[in-house]
């Protein structure tokens, strides 16, 4: 498939259907379609520049991701040992966040329960004490997983990105009205992937 080609299929796609929808449709056909992801991915538009769209290079994403994963063991330790705020508190805060997803457990209660019980000196005591060689060993075996991921994904958050870029954004209505539909692109692309179905139009 030639760029022209594809170019027109993905033109059609946005022209044709709004934001989100389109965003979810784009990219599930960059997943599943390969000529079509690679006649407009890498695209050659002045010597040696290469245009990464749709979005970012999976490989590339992924490769970055584990590598700084990998060199950060140290950073993930001061992270642990300095928290924002406290994570005892803020988990008892999003008890009503939980409750919207399992009512169950909230009407047992046993979501605050737990999180009053459990002990986060020693928590962070285990995560730390051997200096972020766990953490960095734990990417290290996901390296399949995240590259599989991100395989999938980036042609999303790339479809995504197209969509958006294709809303107009000259007055201050159309720019919030591209910040909505940005988020609501990103609800319904994490539900494709979940297999989730369900409304993927403006309404999500």
């Amino acid at each position: 498939m030639d760029f022209q080609t594809a170019d027109a299929i993905r033109q059609g796609i946005l022209q044709g259907n709004d934001p989100v929808a389109a965003a979810v449709k784009l990219g599930e056909l960059l997943v599943s379609d390969s000529e079509f992801y690679a006649a407009l991915h890498g695209r050659e538009i002045a010597p040696g520049i290469h245009i990464q769209n749709p979005g970012p290079d999976p490989a590339r994403t992924a490769e970055k991701l584990i590598r700084r994963a990998q060199s950060a063991g140290a950073d993930y330790v001061a992270g642990m040992q300095a928290p924002k705020r406290d994570p005892v508190q803020a988990a008892v805060r999003a008890k009503g966040k939980y409750a919207d997803r399992v009512q169950e457990a909230i009407r047992n209660n046993s979501y605050e329960r737990g999180v009053r019980n459990q002990n986060y000196a020693e928590a962070v005591q285990i995560a730390t004490s051997d200096g972020g060689s766990a953490y960095t060993a734990g990417v290290a075996k996901r390296a399949a997983k995240i590259q599989r991921v991100h395989a999938d994904l980036m042609p999303r958050l790339g479809a995504v990105s197209q969509a958006i870029q294709a809303m107009p954004q000259d007055t201050e209505g159309q720019r919030e009205a591209r910040l909505l539909a940005a988020r609501r692109a990103m609800i319904a692309v994490g539900k494709s992937r979940k297999g989730i179905s369900g409304s993927i139009g403006g309404g999500v």
